[in-house]
């Protein structure tokens, strides 16, 4: 399913950036307008899903019982830091 969308009193500026990207990527202003929502819009992951997987990772590769330095002593001595 599609829709149309009509966007009325555009900025100038805004109008000729979105001229200029359209120019420098060969798209018509409509392609561009909708690269740049889907952009925008659809990112790859969700906030939530980005912020999920930060926190897996920091599992994997954070000492929480260390402090700090110890942790740096550890990785400057080529030992693993793992949980």
């Amino acid at each position: 399913m599609s829709a149309s969308l009509m966007l009325n009193q555009l900025p100038d500026a805004l109008f000729q950036r979105l001229q200029d990207a359209a120019t420098r990527n060969q798209r018509s202003l409509e392609e561009e307008a909708l690269a740049c929502l889907h952009k925008v819009l659809m990112p790859i992951a969700t906030t939530e899903e980005l912020v999920a997987r930060s926190q897996e990772l920091r599992q994997q590769f954070v000492c929480e019982q260390d402090r700090l330095a110890d942790v740096i002593k550890r990785l400057e001595e080529g030992k693993p830091c793992l949980i």
